[in-house]
């Protein structure tokens, strides 16, 4: 089960399907979602997707947000995002690249709307900056 929003916390958590390896449901608030791992069934999304996912998400949310409150006309986003995995190392991805296209406003705007972009998201700000990271490990029952 998901917990709910405190503050700034936001919580996924996610649990194994009985008798399907490598598939996985994904727990956020009272949202679900079917991913499966990159040696499971192949059908769903996989994590390395999801997390290009948000990246493409928040940018759309923030150029769109930041549009709509300066009174820019976009009249359309597009956003696609790619990945690179390690070849020296494959446990991390060496390159990300994120192309943001917007319809109904110049050079000029679509600049400063991908800039608000870069200077505002947590997600691409992880990314870029890096950040701290724990892992707790319980044994025993679930829950």
């Amino acid at each position: 089960m998901s917990e709910a929003r405190s503050d700034n916390t936001v919580t996924v958590s996610g649990h194994t399907i009985s008798g399907v390896p490598g598939r996985f449901v994904l727990d956020a608030r009272t949202n679900h979602l079917l991913t499966d791992s990159r040696f499971g069934p192949g059908e769903s999304i996989q994590a390395g997707e999801l997390f290009l996912a948000s990246l493409v998400s928040c940018a759309m949310a923030n150029i769109e947000s930041t549009a709509t409150e300066a009174g820019y006309p976009v009249t359309g986003i597009q956003v696609s995002a790619t990945h690179t995995r390690g070849v020296a190392d494959p446990t991390r991805y060496d390159h990300t690249r994120i192309t943001v296209r917007i319809q109904g406003v110049g050079a000029s705007v679509a600049e400063t709307l991908a800039a608000r972009f870069t200077e505002t998201c947590p997600i691409y700000n992880t990314v870029r900056r890096g950040t701290g990271i724990e892992l707790e490990v319980v044994a025993g029952q679930l829950r």
